[in-house]
Parts: C-alpha cells; sequence; structure tokens
C-alpha cells in the first residue's frame, strides 16, 4: 500500500520539494572508507509512525464527511469527497517527505573524519572530526528492537545542551543502522589510527620546533600551577 502511493505520488511532489540528489562528500583531504545508509527496516518505521500520527486526523475526516452527507445531501457529497481527497493529498505528501528523507541520508565514515546529511524538509549536513569525538553510543528500543535496527550517536568533546532544547548541539546520530556495532568498531579503529597518527606532530612544528598550540597548552599549565601554589600558600598563612 505504501509503495503504492509513494509510486503515484512522488513524481508529483519532487519538484515542489525542489532537493538536491547529488551525493555527499567528504572535506578535502579525507579519503571515504565507508558509505552507510538506514536500513529498509527504518524506512517502514518511520513511515508507520507517521501513519500513525495522521490516525485521529484521518478519523475526524471521515466522521465531518459523513456528517456533510447527512445533513446536506447532494451537496453534503461534494463537500464529502474534497474533504476525502484533501486528506488523500496530506496523507499522499508526507510519506513522499518520509521516503526522500530516508534516501536522503547519507553517512560517510572517513580515515579522518566523519560526514552526516539528512532531511527531506529541512537538510543538516555535520561533519565530525576524529580529532573532537568523546563517545560512541549504539542504542536499541522496544520498537527498534522490533524492526531489527539501531541508532549510533557520535558525541564531541566539549558537548553541551543547546538552551532551551534537549538535542546535544554537538552529536550527530546515524539512525536505523542494521549492524550498529560493526559501525561502531569501525570508527573506533579510525580513532586510533587518528590518535596514532597525530603523536609527535601536534607538539611539534614543521619545521622541527615547538608549535603556537603546544606553547599555550604549557603556558595555561604553567599558570594553573602557579595559580594552585599561590592558593596553598595563602590556606597556609
Amino acid at each position: 500500500m505504501i509503495e503504492l502511493v509513494l509510486s503515484l505520488f512522488k513524481p508529483l511532489f519532487l519538484p515542489l520539494l525542489k532537493l538536491s540528489f547529488r551525493p555527499p562528500h567528504l572535506p578535502e583531504g579525507s579519503t571515504l572508507v565507508r558509505e552507510l545508509k538506514p536500513a529498509e527496516s527504518w524506512f517502514t518505521y518511520r513511515a508507520l509512525v507517521a501513519m500513525f500520527g495522521l490516525l485521529s486526523q484521518v478519523i475526524g475526516t471521515g466522521v465531518v464527511a459523513i456528517a456533510a452527507i447527512a445533513k446536506l445531501g447532494g451537496a453534503g457529497i461534494v463537500v464529502a469527497v474534497i474533504l476525502v481527497l484533501l486528506e488523500v493529498v496530506v496523507v499522499a505528501f508526507t510519506l513522499v517527505a518520509t521516503r526522500v528523507d530516508f534516501e536522503l541520508r547519507h553517512f560517510l565514515v572517513g580515515d579522518r573524519s566523519l560526514r552526516v546529511t539528512e532531511g527531506a524538509l529541512t537538510r543538516r549536513e555535520a561533519t565530525l572530526s576524529y580529532a573532537n569525538v568523546q563517545n560512541l553510543e549504539v542504542t536499541q528500543g522496544p520498537l527498534e528492537r522490533l524492526f531489527g535496527f539501531q541508532n549510533l550517536t557520535v558525541t564531541t568533546a566539549g558537548a553541551d545542551q543547546a538552551p532551551g532544547t534537549h538535542e546535544n548541539s554537538h552529536s550527530v546520530t546515524l539512525v536505523g543502522l542494521s549492524n550498529a556495532e560493526e559501525v561502531r568498531t569501525l570508527i573506533l579503529g579510525m580513532l586510533r589510527k587518528e590518535k596514532d597518527s597525530g603523536l609527535g606532530e601536534r607538539a611539534m612544528a614543521p619545521g622541527g620546533g615547538w608549535s603556537i598550540e603546544a606553547l599555550l597548552e604549557v603556558r595555561d599549565a604553567a599558570t594553573a600551577l602557579k595559580q594552585a601554589a599561590q592558593s596553598r600558600a595563602v590556606k597556609a598563612g
């Protein structure tokens, strides 16, 4: 049923959405290791959730249509047909948007960074450098377990919640993965490679001397030690 609606209405709605289906790419200097997409079961789950959200609206439209026919007779039939057609358009557009959202979700695992693109009505693109990744968490609720997929959330260092929201402003979620644990292991391997390849590079400048970043870290550490010593001296006095 869902596929039938999509085949009928998708060609009609796509020009209205004005979306680009060009495949995403990693930043320059990063090599693609693996490209991932949500499982088809994730789309089925999202489509059913969307339909359930419209259930009360569909029932309400049916009740109004029946009442219009009962009260207005022939004119009520015209009103009922218009209402039903409008509801069909709403349901079809919701399914098409859900499908396009599924098709436009790409997760690119590179050797130095991770890039996530998602969204149909609202597009979002995020690139996380492995040097900043702090946590990898695989989650799976009862419904996700029923449909056979998991979600992998990647959080960067210093992440905090945006004011007035419950979303982490420095994290991305790879949704609908059928092999989330495998992907987590893959990204952990990239993190280890990034860490190993970065040993000694951060502290030393290309010419062999200390880099500005390293000198600033040494300065900050010295300042912190000085402040701690002064605090102890005050307490001892």
